[in-house]
């Protein structure tokens, strides 16, 4: 006899933070990856092909830096990268020039305090994640890997860890319950 979760299958997924970008987030709407972030893209796929089963489905958000370290490891797999808007990093202001201002005081801030836009984007990456029924890989952003630690400690503060760029952080879903398996490695500081 089973209790009230029967048929609820734990789900594990890997998230993936992009590798270095070739320009910061006020310089560059979209920027690809630095010589460095193709070389965490490399290390990430090596890692990811000892502990990731073949069957696994591979997204990533659309942003050049995240499909660019995610490359190495579709190719690896000879399979594709699936795009997926909900895995997009924060939204912000579109005026280079307001971005960084913004950011700092976003990251200093408790989600509760941020704009509605971007509630609906964490609202997004939830449904997301409750939606992925097979083992899968997301290739995403530092925010994106905050907001998730935000809903599983169940804390206010948008940052929640500091994911270095590369890492790979693997955790578990089980109906709506969510859970680390392991974290991937993290920055000394906020700036990077």
């Amino acid at each position: 006899m089973c209790g009230g979760d029967c048929g609820v299958r734990v789900t594990d997924i890997w998230l993936v933070r992009h590798g270095e970008a070739a320009a910061a987030f006020d310089q560059e709407i979209d920027p690809g990856l630095s010589l460095l972030g193709y070389e965490q893209a490399a290390t990430a796929a090596q890692q990811l092909s000892a502990i990731v089963p073949p069957d696994a489905q591979l997204l990533t958000s659309p942003k050049q830096r995240a499909v660019q370290t995610g490359a190495p490891f579709a190719g690896a797999r000879d399979t594709t990268l699936q795009p997926d808007e909900r895995f997009i990093e924060l939204p912000s202001p579109e005026g280079l020039a307001q971005r960084s201002e913004w950011l700092q005081q976003a990251l200093a801030s408790n989600w509760a305090a941020l704009p509605t836009a971007v509630h609906d984007w964490r609202d997004s990456i939830a449904a997301a994640l409750q939606a992925v029924s097979t083992p899968t890989v997301i290739f995403t952003h530092f925010l994106v890997i905050n907001s998730i630690a935000a809903a599983i400690s169940h804390e206010d503060a948008v940052v929640q860890c500091l994911p270095a760029n590369g890492s790979i952080h693997h955790l578990q879903t089980e109906g709506a319950r969510w859970r680390w398996v392991s974290r991937g490695a993290m920055l000394k500081s906020i700036v990077n």
